[in-house]
């Protein structure tokens, strides 16, 4: 049984020629090294798809305890340090905050099967599509906010479009004032802040600071709710029971819902922005999504396996198992790399080109697999469509502004999005 230690280049690599394209390292780890034990790290790399897929589908024996990985952890013990002071009534709060309330992909069954079943019950398709003409009547707002009808314009598409389309979308669903949106984009950064990089104690200590304003808004919008319910998500979460389960407590739903605003937004803002960017840098490829409109889902298929916005998640061994052929210790980090196995030659023909039209196109693992295959994808799906339809139908000539942009990616080997989208466009 081999340990799958030869030397490589480093996985968590964070220069920005890394952060914008790792793929041919993922490439060349799938061909050498399929599950990697980077020594540096201490984590177990696994980037073939059957491999990540036997992962995913044995929570038992790998845990999702800790899915954002060791860098999580480190920001937990650099609060613990910063809060050595602190009251153990505030501390326990800060656990709470920081665990997102211990919900969903943080947890293993049977309490992860609890968590999916209730909320099931409240985050149904029908909640979705009943917000369908509200998330276009929002994003046709977003174009009006950028773009004058028949003058050509120029609009960082990114903080115009792409972020504040899902934050709407979300607070739409859960039944939040619109106005609030700033403050949910605000939110989805503090959320997200610590995954994948490293951070100073004091950058750290900011972003929890925004995550409990996140926790006390939540929680203030919820006792509201059981006040006096009303016809949207969070009144469905406060009033979704099970038979023979325990209800939900308070931080169980303001979990759920850092959960949504911290992984669904930042991973449709992602989506919508790297589908873009296609379309800008292959012509061709954009004349061909304004002849077929109805395929249009099958090329935001086709950009989520190109382009993951999660590229891996994290999952711990719970006792000595073997994986690929390489031992791995009870204990250890495995870093399930999605983006790996959507590029997998085993699985997808001519895997680095654009194809929508190719065999087994959901296939993908940009949202997971197994029990914690992402319960919001149907949201991001259908938001990430509706964006794309409004900007087709209301922009022409759209176009990079500038000559030969390479575009800069967020400093995170978990999270892979651009920071802007500069374009120019003919409005209609």
């Amino acid at each position: 049984m081999s340990t799958a230690t030869r030397p490589t280049q480093p996985i968590f690599d964070q220069e920005p020629d890394a952060m914008r394209c790792p793929y041919p390292h993922y490439a060349r780890l799938r061909h050498e090294a399929p599950v990697f034990h980077d020594t540096e790290h201490d984590i177990y790399v696994v980037t073939r798809h059957a491999d990540i897929e036997r992962v995913n589908t044995a929570p038992r024996l790998f845990s999702s305890q800790n899915p954002m990985g060791p860098t999580v952890s480190g920001a937990v013990a650099a609060v613990g340090r910063a809060l050595s002071d602190a009251t153990p009534e505030f501390a326990e709060r800060v656990r709470v905050v920081m665990s997102r309330g211990d919900v969903l992909f943080t947890q293993d069954p049977p309490d992860h099967t609890r968590h999916r079943r209730i909320l099931a019950k409240a985050f149904t398709p029908r909640s979705v599509t009943r917000i369908e003409p509200r998330i276009r009547e929002l994003c046709h707002g977003l174009v009006d906010g950028f773009a004058v009808s028949g003058d050509p314009g120029e609009v960082d598409l990114v903080p115009a479009f792409c972020s504040p389309a899902p934050v709407q979308a979300l607070a739409t669903l859960l039944g939040v004032p619109v106005e609030k949106s700033g403050d949910f984009a605000r939110w989805a950064d503090a959320i997200n802040a610590a995954i994948g990089t490293t951070m100073t104690d004091e950058a750290l200590l900011a972003t929890l600071e925004t995550q409990i304003e996140f926790w006390t808004f939540f929680e203030n919008e919820i006792a509201d709710r059981e006040r006096d319910p009303g016809d949207d998500l969070l009144s469905a979460i406060v009033r979704a029971r099970d038979e023979g389960d325990e209800p939900l407590t308070r931080n169980e739903m303001v979990g759920f819902c850092s959960q949504f605003i911290g992984a669904g937004a930042d991973t449709t803002t992602k989506l919508i922005a790297s589908f873009v960017l296609m379309l800008c840098e292959n012509p061709d490829l954009m004349a061909q999504v304004r002849s077929r409109p109805e395929e249009l889902p099958r090329y935001l298929e086709e950009a989520l396996r190109l382009e993951s916005p999660v590229q891996g998640l994290f999952r711990v061994a719970t006792e000595d198992t073997e994986l690929g052929g390489v031992a791995i210790p009870a204990g250890a980090h495995v870093w399930v790399v999605y983006a790996s196995g959507n590029r997998d030659e085993e699985v997808f023909d001519a895997p680095e080109s654009f194809d929508p039209d190719r065999a087994h196109l959901r296939s993908h693992q940009a949202f997971g697999h197994g029990p914690h295959s992402c319960i919001g994808a149907p949201l991001a799906r259908s938001v990430a469509r509706i964006a794309v339809e409004v900007l087709l139908e209301r922009l022409d000539d759209i176009a990079l502004a500038e000559p030969g942009f390479v575009p800069r990616y967020d400093p995170s080997y978990v999270m892979h999005g651009m920071q802007r989208l500069p374009l120019t466009f003919t409005a209609r």
